[in-house]
């Protein structure tokens, strides 16, 4: 065998985790047993998205199938050149590498559709010996901060509205927020005109997640509820208050990656015991760094 062991070790603690943007560093350590030619000695770092899925079909082959993989990053580094057509000796060699992530790299993702993964891999042969390979995989995340963005920092107002049969007019005016990131605990306040006394049942608050895949040969769409806040405390009175929290669970943030583009919305319900939902979708973004909202207006 060309060598006898071969270790990746990356400048990171024990993460493993750089940011788009970021220079990483790391040492490739090997050992040799014996004296050989080397012929072949190579790293690369690589980031790879893909995407699968099937689809029912009427006629033969009654199943289609969806897939496509791109190349997002590609790095191949001339670190062992001085080894190349030259005889090592037994021992331990220590080489030194550094690359850099682009600034728009995508996040590490993984979902049963999709995912998005880094590694970096070593590549050894030896005259007249089969070629032997290592690799360790490393995630990347992305940097989204939207505190130098005012909209995002105050209060958003959405009125909702409904006439009922007997012409009685309800109203709502929510405040809220448009930007957020994971663990965060976001406050909405809700103040309802209700001039005919209308029973509500329930004022539901939905973080609604939105993934599209695209492959060239077509786009799957998957939506799904990832938190939802509820009160039901109404009083029933002509014009009342009322105030929700929730927290932002662990979720990745908005983002527009090869093949893959996540989206948000609150879905805002206002239920009745005798009438229709009223609702409606406000588009938010998540992001990676806490928002600094100020305060809801009173």
């Amino acid at each position: 065998m060309p060598w006898e062991t071969c270790n990746i070790i990356l400048n990171s603690g024990s993460t493993g985790s750089f940011y788009a943007g970021d220079i990483v560093t790391g040492t490739v350590i090997v050992k040799f047993k014996q004296k050989q030619k080397i012929e072949e000695f190579e790293l690369d770092v690589t980031g790879i998205s893909k995407a699968s899925w099937t689809r029912p079909m009427a006629t033969v082959p009654y199943i289609k199938v969806y897939s496509e993989s791109r190349i997002v990053l590609s790095v191949h580094t001339d670190i062992f050149s001085e080894l190349l057509e030259s005889t090592v000796s037994p021992g331990i060699y220590t080489y030194p590498f550094y690359f850099s992530l682009p600034p728009d790299s995508p996040a590490t993702f993984k979902s049963s559709i999709a995912k998005v993964f880094y590694f970096i891999k070593v590549k050894c042969k030896a005259a007249y010996k089969f070629k032997k390979k290592t690799s360790i995989s490393f995630d990347v995340s992305r940097n989204l901060d939207l505190n130098h963005l005012d909209e995002f920092l105050v209060p958003s107002f959405t009125e909702l509205h409904k006439i009922f049969w007997d012409s009685g007019k309800l109203s709502m005016q929510l405040q809220s927020y448009t930007g957020f990131a994971p663990n965060q605990s976001i406050s909405f306040e809700a103040m309802i005109c209700n001039e005919n006394k209308v029973k509500i049942s329930r004022l539901n608050i939905s973080l609604v997640q939105h993934i599209e895949y695209n492959v060239s040969s077509g786009y799957l769409q998957k939506e799904k509820k990832v938190q939802t806040v509820s009160y039901a405390k109404f009083k029933n009175k002509t014009k009342e208050i009322c105030h929700i929290d929730m927290i932002i669970p662990q979720i990745p943030p908005s983002c527009n990656y090869p093949m893959i583009k996540i989206e948000y919305k609150l879905l805002v319900e206002l239920m009745f015991s005798y009438h229709f939902t009223l609702f409606k979708k406000l588009t938010v973004t998540v992001s990676t760094v806490p928002v600094m909202h100020k305060s809801l207006i009173s």
